[in-house]
């Protein structure tokens, strides 16, 4: 047996044993494994070309825009590059929340659904929008607690024919409440007018620097009387434009998550008034965790770093795929696996940029500089 044979099956050999390994530690029972061998296999999806995708954001510093593209266009892309990613790292839900200690990702997960599902106040078979759903895990979540009839929209294929793939092996149930289209939030077209009772973000508006755009487009398509319940990447009061350590996990953060500028509290809360809406409340609700579990608590950036607890934690992380110890090393495996031919060469790439807005992102939790879902609750008057 030649060396670059022998090298194949002992790198091979090194992934199925880390899947393993992931396997026996508690997950998200929505993660799917498989999804880091269709990756090592076909690549990414749409064939998308990771280092047009780095230009985007080339020079940027900060909490600035990315260059002169549609915003719809930037997070399609996004998605081709890391749908897989989420899915085998994070599970079907695409989200943050946080928990009590010792319970797993699943639990803050649920968490921010059942909340979304409550301030919805939606019942059986009433019209739902779910405005950049993903493969469809938040919608499904509202519909198991809701029964609503929820139409889910995202900019990005793949997605869609995942979110149906998932669902089509799901009861009638399910089946006959969740739908999805293809779809640009910023501009959607053929959807009844004044029709819909709810409609949620759940923390999917990130990806425009307008906000208003699409918050206008649900307010057209909602009856009067219709709520808007939206999970919203802000900035807090403790984000230090001026702040070097802050800038830089900024710029990691728009970049590794195709994120457009993160507005401050008040805009984000302007953007919604703006579309017409009545704001009603709004709030931090990743900030309700600690109010709840007080040093008990799980923050919502918590699967993503290391050492943050003296605890069980330290040896064995809920959430294996996304801790440091995992992603870090995975693009050198992927870089590995390149050389011998068995991965396409941009892979180890996105790998990178998932760490990148990982990083980012999770630094600025950790400083409660940003949160990932600021509910913002506004309702279209004239009910």
């Amino acid at each position: 047996m030649g060396k670059t044979s022998s090298l194949c099956y002992s790198l091979a050999a090194m992934v199925a044993l880390a899947s393993a390994i992931m396997g026996l530690v508690v997950q998200n029972p929505t993660q799917e494994f498989g999804m880091l061998f269709s990756l090592m296999k076909e690549g990414v999806a749409g064939k998308e070309d990771m280092k047009a995708f780095d230009k985007i954001y080339e020079g940027n510093t900060g909490n600035t825009q990315q260059k002169q593209k549609y915003d719809a266009d930037v997070a399609n892309s996004f998605y081709n590059l890391a749908t897989k990613f989420y899915e085998y790292g994070w599970g079907d839900s695409f989200h943050f929340g946080w928990r009590l200690q010792g319970e797993g990702h699943a639990a803050s997960i649920r968490n921010s659904q059942n909340f979304v599902a409550q301030k919805l106040r939606v019942n059986d078979m009433e019209p739902v929008l779910d405005l950049g759903c993903g493969i469809g895990g938040p919608l499904r979540g509202v519909v198991r607690a809701t029964g609503a009839n929820v139409t889910g929209l995202t900019i990005n294929e793949h997605q869609v024919a995942r979110a149906y793939e998932i669902t089509g092996a799901l009861p009638q149930y399910m089946r006959e409440r969740c739908h999805y289209k293809v779809m640009d939030y910023l501009n959607i077209q053929g959807l009844p007018e004044n029709h819909y009772a709810g409609a949620f973000y759940m923390e999917s508006s990130l990806h425009c620097e307008n906000r208003t755009k699409t918050f206008s487009e649900t307010y057209r398509l909602l009856r009067p009387g219709g709520r808007l319940v939206a999970m919203e990447y802000v900035t807090l009061p403790a984000w230090d434009e001026n702040n070097p350590e802050h800038k830089e996990l900024m710029r990691l953060h728009l970049h590794g998550n195709g994120a457009a500028r993160t507005p401050s509290i008040q805009e984000a809360v302007d953007m919604v008034k703006a579309a017409g809406f009545d704001v009603v409340e709004h709030y931090d609700f990743m900030a309700v965790g600690q109010k709840m579990y007080g040093e008990k608590e799980f923050p919502w950036w918590g699967d993503l770093q290391t050492g943050l607890y003296p605890s069980i934690y330290a040896i064995i992380p809920s959430l294996l795929p996304a801790h440091p110890w995992v992603r870090n090393n995975l693009p050198y495996l992927l870089n590995a696996l390149v050389k011998v031919g068995l991965v396409p060469p941009d892979v180890p790439r996105v790998a990178e940029l998932m760490n990148e807005g990982g990083d980012g992102l999770s630094g600025l939790g950790k400083l409660n500089a940003i949160t990932p879902q600021y509910y913002i609750l506004g309702v279209k008057p004239g009910a």
